[in-house]
């Protein structure tokens, strides 16, 4: 087990929990949520840019570039599932839900990221790519993370402002939360010889043509967003768009295609329950979740434990 990548993991899902925080804060005070979407994006370019300069970081963005132009309709499509599908969602669902609730149903991404291994393939020591296969001993764990998750949405309808709009929500999340991991492991399994910074440029910008679409839209719907909408997603792109996803990028590297390791990395992201609810509490003067709500939330994480300390994904084979 590599514990830097688990560690590097645990960091980013401190800078993560930010987003949903600052996204909720933005959006209470009438910001539109589509700029809320594209901003973080469109802010993220220019400071992956100038980290690449740095040369410590090893960056070779020159690299990225010639796989780019290699397979440009397989960056196009997996960077926009994994950027596009995942953040747009995700921000229009926090028009409906509070952060800590968001937070808590993007845990299953954990889930899903256990689905989609089937859809992984990777080389054998012949050479031979193989698609790999989900370990029976996890599937009891990933219901209880669905118990959990589900325990902590029962009473989300009777809180403040979350009645319009909840079902769609519900689905907003569960699309971002397939979303995500599956352009992220396309795109990790493929270039596993990238750094976390490398494929994070690269993703950027393979998908920075669809948000500047989504910033006309924007400026067409409502016009120039508002001093506090800027500022908001230049701390979301910073802390969560930039500071984040190179860590997590960076631990899924190093997980490479151990995908024991890779699963528990990706695991590390339900610390982002755990940093939401208490910086809420600490500076947003949130309400602690129900007695029902905390139980869920003791249940899923229980489960996210489980799934750690399961047996190795094993590979198949057989082509499926």
């Amino acid at each position: 087990m590599n514990l830097k990548a688990i560690f590097l993991g645990i960091l980013a899902a401190l800078f993560f929990s930010l987003t949903f925080l600052l996204n909720q804060l933005n959006l209470q005070a009438a910001g539109y949520w589509l700029w809320v979407a594209s901003l973080r994006y469109l802010w993220m370019l220019p400071m992956i840019a100038l980290l690449g300069t740095i040369p410590q970081l090893h960056a070779d963005f020159a690299k990225v570039w010639r796989a780019i132009k290699a397979a440009p309709w397989y960056w196009l499509g997996w960077s926009n599932v994994c950027f596009v599908l995942f953040y747009v969602p995700l921000t229009w669902s926090a028009q409906f839900l509070p952060g800590w609730l968001v937070s808590s149903l993007w845990q299953l991404t954990i889930i899903f990221g256990v689905l989609t291994t089937p859809l992984m393939k990777v080389a054998d020591s012949t050479g031979i790519a193989q698609r790999l296969t989900i370990p029976r001993n996890k599937i009891k764990w990933m219901l209880v993370i669905l118990v959990g998750i589900t325990l902590t949405t029962l009473q989300a309808q009777g809180l403040h402002g979350v009645n319009r709009g909840f079902g769609w929500a519900i689905l907003a999340i569960l699309m971002a939360a397939i979303c995500y991991p599956l352009g992220n492991r396309q795109i990790g399994i493929r270039y596993g010889h990238f750094n976390g910074l490398e494929r994070v440029f690269g993703m950027l910008l393979a998908t920075y043509p669809t948000f500047i679409v989504l910033s006309i839209i924007s400026y067409l719907r409502v016009g120039r967003p508002d001093s506090a909408t800027l500022l908001s997603t230049f701390g979301v792109a910073l802390a969560s768009g930039v500071i984040a996803t190179v860590l997590f990028f960076h631990a899924t590297a190093l997980a490479g295609q151990n995908m024991e390791t890779l699963a528990t990395v990706e695991a590390t992201q339900s610390f982002e329950v755990i940093f939401t609810v208490l910086l809420g509490l600490l500076f947003l003067g949130h309400a602690l979740p129900s007695h029902l709500q905390m139980v869920g939330l003791l249940i899923m994480l229980l489960g996210i434990i489980g799934i750690n300390f399961t047996g190795v994904l094993h590979r198949t084979s057989k082509w499926r």
